[in-house]
């Protein structure tokens, strides 16, 4: 079995509290709690290997002891090499309340060691060197690090024949939009990077044309748009879903990995890879914890889901 490896650069702590309603200024008493390793890229690879996927996890961890990242990503089952290189590993609260209405608060995570670049690049080289289908790149880059790492990565995983899904945003997705890595921004860092004024299968268009591979860009409730070098398709989802949306986009790159681990860009079947990431990412709403989907719900709007060509 192909391995999808990811990369998660700002690794977390994901604490999901479950509340009967967020009030502003009160107190509110939490129904229930669960805290595990975290990071876009940990939510990918729990995700891959819930759908039938082998992952791997290369992350950055703190250089103290105990390490509870290192500890959660085992809880998890998850394989991992990790490179120490943070004071500590930041914490990210979701806050979810029964009428689906979720609130996060975001940490952006200490400063990384000196030296810690030239070691993510050394420990991405060792893994493309084991053998991966797939790489994922997701999340924010922590202080100190560097916004082009990750599209020194989508180079390296070019330059060995892998496919490679960037899943960044801002400084770091602008550098790797010229890689050859398939791109997979929302809406909103779609706007920033190629301008608001840009409707997004013109935007694909341009990206396409100044170097990436594909354009999977996901629109919430209205599905995703997807431009390749010689298609472009948009599906919608079936139905609306509610709940907690912070783990959907790591679901949808953990789907649109799987196809692309299996058959390369040129010859994915785009149509099945797309339907496969609105039903994942959908699936991935109904879930209270990010990292997990509901197979059942999937396995429904898969067989629901219609992909239509633009012309």
């Amino acid at each position: 079995m192909t391995t999808i490896l990811t990369v998660t650069l700002n690794p977390a702590i994901d604490v999901t509290y479950r509340v009967a309603g967020l009030a502003v200024g009160e107190t509110v008493r939490v129904a229930g709690v669960r805290s595990r390793a975290g990071g876009k890229g940990v939510n990918v690879a729990a995700v891959a290997r819930q759908l039938g996927s082998d992952s791997r996890v290369l992350a950055l961890t703190a250089r103290a002891e105990p390490d509870e990242f290192r500890a959660g990503l085992d809880r998890l089952g998850l394989p991992h090499r990790l490179v120490p290189a943070l004071a500590a590993v930041r914490r990210t609260v979701a806050v979810v309340a029964d009428d689906g209405v979720t609130t996060s608060l975001q940490e952006r995570g200490p400063a990384v060691a000196a030296g810690t670049r030239d070691e993510v690049v050394a420990a991405f080289r060792a893994e493309l060197a084991a053998g991966v289908g797939a790489v994922v790149v997701s999340g924010s880059v922590p202080p100190g690090l560097g916004d082009e790492v990750p599209a020194r990565l989508a180079e390296l995983g070019a330059e060995a024949g892998v496919p490679v899904i960037a899943d960044v945003s801002g400084a770091a997705l602008r550098a790797a939009a010229t890689t050859g890595s398939v791109l997979v921004p929302n809406r909103d860092e779609l706007a920033e990077l190629c301008g608001k004024r840009l409707d997004v299968v013109a935007a694909g268009r341009q990206l396409v044309r100044d170097g990436a591979a594909a354009v999977v860009a996901t629109l919430g409730e209205e599905g995703v748009v997807a431009v390749t070098a010689g298609h472009e398709f948009v599906v919608r989802p079936v139905e609306k879903v509610v709940g907690n949306p912070t783990g959907a986009g790591d679901a949808a790159a953990a789907a649109l990995a799987r196809h692309l681990a299996a058959a390369g860009v040129s010859t994915v079947d785009w149509p099945a890879a797309l339907a496969d990431v609105v039903a994942t990412s959908a699936a991935a709403v109904l879930c209270p914890v990010a990292g997990e989907v509901d197979l059942e719900a999937r396995a429904g709007w898969l067989a629901a889901l219609a992909v239509k060509e633009i012309a």
